[in-house]
């Protein structure tokens, strides 16, 4: 028998714990700062109408309705949509893709507990903080801070038994009880964060000067595609839609319980997060600290920069970052637990719905293959090892699997069986246009957006030909108080293209070796913080490449200088540089998400074919049976 949600505000919090996750927090002030500002929110709202509610909506229709057969998977609601049998095949992105994502995301998730910790223990309180997270990382070496992966590996494994024990808890004892403590804690420490983050006295900029870079509209924005393509992605990432997730939620549902309401109110509980929360913490923090004029800068660093950079930078220069840092960090970890747990949900239910394991069973396996999956990412992450697993898994998987999944609903299951059941025990009508939407307007939108992102990722952006990456850090960083500063040349200037040639024989070089290339640039740094290139030693085909001359060049093009904080004197630095091959490590995780789909490709049809045989087997029985009944009589006389 399949479980329950115990109660209904149970079921909309766990709802709403799996749509809001960090992007609420993080990613939507920096895509809306980089994005046009207000001018953000009309493609936002557009994505939301035309994708959002109505993916929502189908979601939970469908999970409910795949309840009655005993399924709250994808392969398994698939195949009671169409008689084709290949659909169900078609699901397996559904259980393969959220455990990929569940690799990457709960890392992510392990750094905000840690950096709880960190808060909590004044761990970065004197530290130079992009290279402190750098270490922590792994992806710089230089040993400042961390000598090794060791302490972010240890949170992840911690992040990751946590998450397996709510599962293994269950639907009403593990996720629904989760979701009544983490969710009442996460909106009262985004109401803490409001509060401290309002009280900031004026420094460089003010509260007032965030929240009007936020919203007063850059309308010339709109004229970009890659606006509204990240509109696009900002509400499939923030509503958890094409991970499979929704619909398992919704197959706990009795088989008249309204899915109308609850879709709707878990969709508005999230913008709510994300469009109040989300704009009032980080950006207006950063306007205080830094001024109106770097939250561009800041935005365009990456998510992980605003929440790990800029806000813990904010809190301790105003005396604040063991409370109100340890505050903020838990509530990015409370906002991505609830996520992870829901995102690997579908794994576990494909595992007890499909292939019939017991609970702690199922827990078991997908502890195992969780940790062993998220060892790469902790050790190649410098490699763009994450980036990969959430370009195809977590993005572009996303609408794929939507598009699927919207077409099957309004074409196959066909739109009038699909809309019945949608205000089946309904408390709410749903307007009719969202009828016309989900079977016209929804689909043709997917299919631009997927368009739109192969196209400006894989063909023009070249995502499917691993380049090189160069990576740089001063080493013994926290012996210097000051700031290097240094921005690559942009644009068609003599300067860009100078800078774009020096960098390239560098990457070429590592491409030609075929491995990584490290060296030591020994700078000498007068009083007023101009750096001279004094030697640089490293691998002979790096140096070959890029002799010490080749290397002054390239910083000064950079304007690379050590902006002097206290007492001036001359000094000297290393700075280390390596080329990484990232081709390598791009390539295996393009290898583990094709052989995870393949896996449960190769399960579904091994489940299927066992099941149809036992039928069969059930048939011949039914019907071995009759006939010797109907031979009794004349046997008897």
């Amino acid at each position: 028998m399949r479980e329950n949600w115990k109660s209904r505000k149970g079921l909309i919090l766990a709802a709403a714990g799996n749509a809001v996750g960090i992007g609420n927090l993080l990613r939507f002030p920096g895509q809306a700062a980089q994005n046009g500002g207000g001018a953000f929110i009309l493609p936002y709202l557009i994505s939301l109408v035309i994708f959002g509610l109505p993916m929502m909506w189908i979601a939970w229709t469908l999970g409910r309705y795949g309840s009655r057969f005993g399924h709250g998977t994808l392969p398994g609601i698939f195949d009671k949509l169409t008689k084709w049998r290949g659909a169900k095949y078609l699901g397996a992105l559904g259980v393969a893709g959220p455990l990929v994502f569940c690799f990457y995301y709960t890392y992510l998730e392990a750094w905000c507990l840690s950096y709880a910790w960190f808060s909590f223990s004044g761990a970065y309180e004197t530290a130079h903080l992009p290279t402190f997270l750098s270490e922590f990382q792994g992806v710089l070496p230089t040993g400042s801070y961390f000598s090794s992966t060791n302490t972010a590996l240890a949170f992840l494994v911690v992040t990751i038994g946590m998450n397996v024990w709510v599962l293994y808890r269950g639907v009403a004892g593990g996720i629904e009880l989760l979701a009544k403590i983490a969710m009442p804690l996460l909106i009262l420490f985004c109401v803490l964060m409001c509060v401290r983050i309002f009280t900031l006295p004026d420094a460089k900029g003010s509260v007032v000067d965030g929240l009007a870079f936020m919203w007063n509209p850059d309308f010339s924005a709109l004229g970009n595609p890659s606006v509204w393509l990240a509109a696009a992605g900002q509400v499939f990432f923030t509503l958890s839609i094409g991970f499979g997730a929704l619909e398992v939620y919704a197959s706990y549902l009795k088989p008249d319980d309204d899915v109308a309401v609850t879709g709707l109110t878990t969709a508005g509980t999230n913008e709510f997060v994300e469009i109040i929360f989300g704009s009032m913490i980080a950006i207006p923090a950063a306007a205080v600290f830094f001024g109106a004029a770097a939250i561009p800068e800041i935005a365009s660093s990456g998510t992980f920069n605003i929440g790990m950079v800029s806000m813990p930078e904010i809190l301790r220069a105003t005396h604040s970052a063991q409370i109100f840092g340890s505050i903020w960090f838990l509530l990015l970890f409370f906002a991505a637990f609830t996520s992870s747990v829901a995102v690997c949900q579908p794994v576990m239910a494909f595992l007890q719905d499909e292939a019939g394991l017991r609970r702690g069973s199922a827990a078991a396996i997908i502890g195992l293959f969780w940790l062993l999956g998220s060892i790469p990412v902790v050790y190649f992450l410098r490699y763009g090892f994450l980036d990969e697993l959430d370009f195809w898994a977590g993005t572009l998987g996303l609408v794929l699997v939507s598009a699927i999944e919207v077409v099957l609903f309004a074409w196959v299951f066909g739109i009038d069986r699909g809309w019945n059941e949608l205000h089946r025990g309904a408390l709410m009508k749903v307007p009719r246009i969202f009828r016309f939407t989900m079977q016209y307007v929804t689909p043709v939108a997917l299919a631009l957006v997927l368009a739109g992102w192969v196209y400006s990722d894989v063909i023009v952006g070249g995502k499917l030909s691993p380049k090189p990456a160069m990576i740089s850090g001063v080493v013994d960083r926290g012996a210097f108080p000051g700031e290097f500063v240094n921005k690559a040349p942009k644009g068609d200037s003599a300067e860009a293209r100078e800078y774009g040639l020096l960098k390239q024989s560098l990457l070429g070089a590592v491409e030609v070796a075929g491995r990584d290339l490290k060296g030591w640039v020994h700078m000498e740094i007068d009083a007023a913080g101009t750096v001279r290139v004094a030697r640089f030693e490293g691998d002979p085909t790096l140096t070959a490449a890029m002799p010490a001359k080749s290397m002054q060049r390239m910083l000064e093009l950079e304007g690379y200088h050590y902006a002097v904080k206290g007492e001036k004197r001359a000094t000297k630095a290393t700075l280390l540089v390596e080329g990484l091959n990232t081709k390598p490590y791009i390539w295996l995780a393009r290898g583990l998400i094709l052989g995870l789909i393949g896996m449960v490709c190769v399960m579904i049809g091994v489940i299927w074919r066992q099941r149809r045989e036992r039928e069969e087997q059930a048939e011949r029985d039914k019907q071995s049976g009759g006939d010797s009944q109907t031979e009794a009589p004349g046997e008897a006389s």
